[in-house]
């Protein structure tokens, strides 16, 4: 696989960048990373981002995987935030999905692979996370008719769907988890390494029968509703 181009998307903080170093490192892949000029890691200090609207063929020949990690939340009640709050959510989360992939297809040839991030709340949305839940179903629910349409260019779609990661993006939803062994109910009993969602995404690259299918990754940890 070391002559496969993946194209992710992420702030480089959590599960993104346990994708990156996983999939140079274990699949010895080509790995480009697309996001805002103002993002950063000390992984990857010179690097060189690419906004989504300057993405050609010509800029990068071919696309074999591409992984949609790119996401942004709000914990906040109906009553606390504003109708743009909302739009901003659903058109980072559910619109910027759309459009990244629109933009992959036309670069994908033959036997590729689409990733997508969604999250739990997409299935069982907590107190405060209305518009983050919306945002995270609909990309579920592109799964089916995606797969079904691009079958015929040799295109699988697939979601990973995780619950709480030891990431940036907890710690902005502001809830109180601990990570301490035994303080959950259920095995594994702690909370998710960002490695471990990357170990998925290579899995859903390595197996050529994953199609149409939403993976969660919670180790059926279900959180109170507030």
């Amino acid at each position: 696989m070391k002559d496969l181009v993946t194209l992710l998307t992420d702030d480089l903080l959590g599960t993104g960048l346990a994708c990156v170093k996983r999939f140079v490192h274990q699949l010895h892949v080509h790995v480009i990373i697309c996001d805002l000029p103002s993002a950063c890691s000390s992984y990857i200090p010179c690097l060189s981002l690419i906004l989504p609207t300057h993405l050609t063929q010509k800029d990068f020949g071919c696309i074999d995987v591409f992984v949609n990690c790119a996401s942004i939340t709000l914990s906040q009640q109906i009553f606390e935030h504003s109708f743009e709050n909302f739009n901003r959510i659903i058109d980072v989360n559910t619109n910027g999905t759309y459009n990244m992939i629109q933009h992959m297809i036309p670069l994908m040839v033959n036997n590729e692979i689409i990733i997508n991030m969604s999250y739990v709340a997409a299935f069982e949305g907590r107190r405060g996370q209305t518009v983050y839940a919306t945002s995270k179903e609909a990309i579920v629910k592109m799964a089916r008719p995606l797969a079904e349409e691009l079958a015929s260019m040799n295109i699988c779609v697939c979601d990973i769907v995780p619950d709480v990661f030891d990431t940036s993006l907890l710690r902005e939803l502001h809830v109180k988890v601990s990570n301490i062994p035994g303080d959950f109910s259920l095995f594994s009993a702690r909370l998710g390494d960002s490695d471990e969602f990357a170990q998925v995404a290579q899995t859903i690259v390595e197996n050529p029968l994953l199609n149409d299918i939403n993976i969660r990754v919670d180790a059926l940890l279900r959180m109170p509703s507030k």
